[in-house]
């Protein structure tokens, strides 16, 4: 007996029709224009960075200066004077001037390359015992010896300042009375600005300050 034979076809699922591969004209153009948004927000973004990592930088290094000299004043019993020059060796008797890195042993510039400048109270630098630095401390306290060295106009009476000019590259008023851009024994006076004042148009210096009475309690 004849047998009816079914050709079984294999099956075929039906697609709808294949997408092409890759990206659009459309797609593309929207991914270049999110990458040009970042690209431009990255570039206004890298001089803000560059100058707060300087801005910070410049900042350790005047703390740096700062915890130096009090070292100083605790091994030799007084307070280094000034520099008269950028070679950071200390001119006896300049109240005013740079700092005396070479008498300290560090470095004497800023992360701008521009050297550090460094006030003291003359009368603590001609002590030769950390006693006599102490008792001398005392006096300046009681007001029995007058103070000569001031920050914030006349409201803290200082042992001594370290000062970098900051992105401006100068001494800004009050630190520089003369506008040489320097802090000087002449042309300025003993009056600097109050440590970490912000930082304006008008004055980006960086300034630290130890007090009489802070340095007197180290010496305790």
């Amino acid at each position: 007996m004849a047998t009816d034979r079914m050709l079984l076809l294999p099956f075929r699922a039906r697609y709808g029709p294949e997408r092409p591969k890759g990206f659009t004209l459309i797609e593309l153009a929207f991914v270049l224009v999110i990458l040009g948004i970042l690209v431009s927000m990255g570039a206004g973004l890298i001089p803000l960075l560059v100058n707060q990592n300087k801005l910070n930088e410049s900042r350790a290094i005047v703390r740096e200066a700062r915890t130096a000299v009090i070292g100083y004043a605790l091994a030799t019993g007084r307070l280094p004077w000034a520099a008269a020059g950028t070679d950071g060796s200390e001119t006896v008797n300049r109240q005013r001037g740079y700092l005396p890195h070479e008498t300290l042993g560090i470095p004497g510039t800023d992360s701008y390359a521009k050297p550090l400048f460094y006030s003291v109270e003359p009368y603590l630098a001609t002590s030769s015992t950390t006693d006599e630095l102490k008792d001398r401390l005392a006096e300046l306290i009681s007001g029995s010896h007058a103070p000569g060295l001031f920050c914030d106009d006349t409201s803290i009476r200082a042992a001594f300042v370290v000062i970098s000019s900051g992105k401006n590259l100068e001494a800004d008023t009050p630190n520089d009375d003369n506008h040489n851009g320097i802090v000087s024994q002449s042309g300025d006076n003993n009056r600097f600005a109050k440590p970490g004042a912000p930082q304006t148009s008008d004055y980006d210096d960086i300034l630290d300050a130890v007090t009489l009475t802070y340095l007197h309690g180290r010496l305790e």
